[in-house]
């Protein structure tokens, strides 16, 4: 099979958090829980995250899109061209390289063609037109791109190309968490000077234990997320003060 690496692959999501440090913002990221196939700490499963596609929007939407494995095979070859890679392995946003963990990804060395359309069929990403609807845009394959639905929301809409693949190229789901991850920081007054003990905590078996029946999911209120539930950036930032708080008393 052959792989084409995508320009700043994120690694395999990580079932514990921590705190690192972006290669690109230099800002704090806590690592979450974005592996859809381990459960959080917990002692029941609606601390399993959710990973789900969007539904269709009532009776008067009409799919007539191609499938999403017939545009990945219409753009597979061109993207390098347009200093976009992809992984044909690990199915993920072409414009920021959110990816969805091992779930939807290639399981095995020598897979079939068959299977990696079908791997690229099944991800929840979004069949998003490069030039819209509303300016001309077709429902062509060289028209749709396979974005999260952030993207999605976040993408140019205007008929100048060169506009939508620019802006697509500068994209990086990485530093996109680093500043959401930053924002809860300060939030809570967390300042740099303070990031190795708030990793230390996080780690920690006790926080671990302490946590796990304090917390939830949040399911986003808009389109705007590569997910549909997840352990918000505030929600492990507060868990973690309010803990180093109660264990200084």
């Amino acid at each position: 099979m052959c792989v084409v690496r995508r320009r700043s692959s994120s690694p395999a999501p990580k079932s514990r958090a921590r705190l690192a440090t972006s290669t690109k913002s230099k800002a704090p990221v806590v690592r979450s829980f974005y592996d859809g196939t381990s459960k959080l700490p917990g002692p029941s499963n609606q601390n399993q995250q959710v990973i789900t596609k969007a539904p269709a929007i009532g009776l008067r939407f009409t799919d007539d899109l191609p499938s999403k494995s017939q545009i990945f095979d219409h753009w597979k070859d061109r993207l390098p061209g347009l200093g976009i890679t992809i992984d044909w392995g690990q199915p993920g946003c072409w414009a920021c390289g959110f990816h969805y963990g091992a779930r939807y990804g290639i399981k095995r060395l020598g897979t079939g063609w068959h299977e990696i359309l079908r791997c690229w069929d099944n991800i929840p990403l979004q069949r998003c037109h490069i030039i819209p609807r509303s300016l001309g845009g077709t429902n062509e394959v060289a028209n749709l791109f396979l974005m999260c639905r952030e993207c999605h929301d976040l993408a140019p809409n205007t008929s100048i190309l060169e506009v939508f693949f620019e802006w697509a190229h500068a994209q990086d789901w990485d530093a996109r968490e680093s500043a959401r991850i930053l924002a809860a920081l300060e939030s809570f007054g967390i300042h740099s000077t303070d990031y190795h003990d708030f990793n230390e905590v996080i780690i920690s078996d006790g926080f671990t234990s302490w946590m796990s029946t304090k917390f939830g999911l949040h399911r986003p209120q808009s389109n705007c997320a590569p997910v549909s539930s997840r352990l918000t950036p505030a929600t492990l930032v507060g868990l973690v003060v309010h803990y180093r708080r109660l264990s200084r008393r």
